[in-house]
This record gives structure tokens, C-alpha cells and sequence, in this order.
């Protein structure tokens, strides 16, 4: 069964794209966006209740209504954190998380923004984004601040390796025969990319969200 932050990340993978269509044909907007790989700030190898207790006990909080994050190899996001000096701060640090596919294990992302209570509008539009601020932050904080360190320890890694990055660079493509096996499955015809399935259904896992539904890729 799943448990109430489960159910709303299910919620959100599921209604997002659907929201996303609705926003993009209106006026252009959107509530799907890319994690991008110059926002890469670790790989924890614990499980994600372990690395949001973490976020938790040094001052995050939940942030439900942020756009879904999806990679451009298809994995989205689980989880959305934010810390502010105040409620009303102008700038926020936010976190996604990233489940690994084939492993127990979360990659963290980070930038730093415009805080979307404060000044909505902007952070909206992304004025004040800055993905290597928000990396410096969060390391400074996880790894120099020891919050991995404290309690049971949580074992990391800040993987800088030419697989990575080479994925990072051909899993569009990858994906792309994903959503054609996907369209084999649920016997529709081939089509135009651009009407292909954007969301792909596993079974035994959670769905994720094509990377070509912002339009950017």
C-alpha cells in the first residue's frame, strides 16, 4: 500500500502531464520541466525515506506543488524539497530527488531561486535560477556540514564518471525507442513523435514521463 507521499508523487506523475498539455495550449506554460545534469549534487546509496529524513532534520520541507522533474532519460523525479532563511525569504534552495533505476540509491539535484512564495511571477519565468550556486549549497551543506555523517551513516558518492555523462547525451534517443515499445504495447499506430505516449506505464514500477513532453528536446 502506499503510504501519503507515495500516493502524491503517484498523483503528480499521473495529473502533471495532463496539466503540462493544458498549460502549454493556453499560454505556453508549463508544469514539467527538466532536471538538468549541471544540477547533479551526489548519489546517496540508501533509500529515499533515509535521504529526506535527512533533508527533514536540517530544515527542508515538502514541495508538493513544484513542476514534475523528469531527466532526460526519462527518470522522474520523487521527490521535491525546499529550504528558505524565512517564510517570506526572497530566494529558496530546492532539491530534487531521483531515484536509481536498477539499485537502492537517490541522486540529488539542486539551484537556488527565486523563492515561488515570495515573488511567484519570477520564479515562474526562472529569473534568478542558478544551478551551480544550488550545487555548491547543497554539498556544502549534505557533505562539508557531516549530514550524511550523522546518525547511521549514509554512504555517497559524487559521481563525475564518462558514463554518466555520455548518458546524459544519448538517452533521449533511448528513450524515444521506449516510447515506441510502449506504443507497440498499447497497440496504437505509429505516429508523429510529437503524439507518441508521454506517459510510460512499467509494469512492477513506477511510471515515468517521456523527456520530450516540454517541448525542449
Amino acid at each position: 500500500m502506499l503510504d501519503s507521499e507515495d500516493a502524491i508523487n503517484a498523483f503528480r506523475r499521473t495529473i502533471y502531464p495532463q496539466i503540462h498539455f493544458l498549460l502549454r495550449g493556453t499560454f505556453g506554460g508549463y508544469a514539467i520541466s527538466h532536471t538538468t545534469a549541471d544540477e547533479y549534487v551526489l548519489t546517496a546509496h540508501c533509500s529515499e525515506e533515509t535521504i529526506e529524513d535527512v533533508l527533514e532534520q536540517v530544515g527542508f520541507s515538502r514541495n508538493p506543488i513544484a513542476a514534475l522533474k523528469v531527466r532526460t532519460d526519462g527518470n522522474t523525479s520523487e521527490g521535491s524539497w525546499v529550504w528558505r532563511p524565512s517564510l517570506f525569504a526572497d530566494e529558496q534552495l530546492h532539491i530534487v530527488l531521483h531515484d536509481l533505476e536498477n539499485e537502492s540509491g537517490v541522486d540529488v539535484y539542486a539551484h537556488w531561486e527565486c523563492s515561488w512564495i515570495r515573488h511567484p511571477y519570477r520564479h515562474y519565468l526562472a529569473r534568478g535560477y542558478d544551478a551551480e550556486k544550488g550545487v555548491a549549497l547543497a554539498r556544502d551543506w549534505l557533505i562539508d556540514g557531516d549530514e550524511l555523517a550523522s546518525g547511521p551513516a549514509v554512504p555517497y558518492e559524487i559521481d563525475h564518471s564518462l558514463a554518466r555523462r555520455a548518458s546524459e547525451v544519448f538517452s533521449l534517443s533511448y528513450y524515444r525507442v521506449e516510447e515506441t515499445v510502449a506504443a507497440i504495447k498499447s497497440k496504437l499506430p505509429f505516429v508523429d513523435p510529437a503524439d507518441r505516449p508521454q506517459l510510460i506505464e512499467r509494469d512492477g514500477a513506477r511510471n515515468s514521463v517521456s523527456p520530450s513532453i516540454t517541448g525542449k528536446l
